[in-house]
């Protein structure tokens, strides 16, 4: 697998923040996306830059499968972390998962959250 160079973080808060201080940690630029009302939340400040999600619930922004992809793709994201909840337990994520270039990208994203997840324990 390729070396992952910048990450988009589709998630919000704290784990936001976990997340992001650990890609830093290892040299990995991050992303951070947010809906209207988190613009000035910390996960927002301490990435190496944040995309605004179109939307106001969690369902138009968190959970919008097509607008996160749209977010790697435009900032050139080699994968995209789920974080815990929201994106991670949508059935509508693992279906992307294909042949394309996007899904190949988004599988990386479920190595990275498992390995995560085993560091934090």
């Amino acid at each position: 697998m390729a070396r992952i160079r910048r990450l988009l973080i589709a998630n919000r808060g704290e784990i936001a923040r976990r997340i992001i201080r650990t890609a830093h940690e290892m040299g990995i630029e991050t992303v951070a996306v947010y809906a209207e009302g988190d613009a000035g939340a910390p996960f927002v400040t301490e990435a190496g830059s944040a995309v605004a999600l179109s939307g106001r619930s969690a369902t138009e922004t968190y959970l919008n499968v097509d607008a996160l992809v749209a977010a790697a793709h435009r900032t050139r994201a080699d994968a995209v972390h789920p974080g815990y909840g929201f994106l991670s337990e949508n059935a509508g994520w693992s279906a992307t998962q294909g042949s394309s270039s996007s899904a190949r990208r988004l599988t990386q994203s479920r190595c990275w959250a498992t390995s995560s997840r085993r560091r934090e324990r």
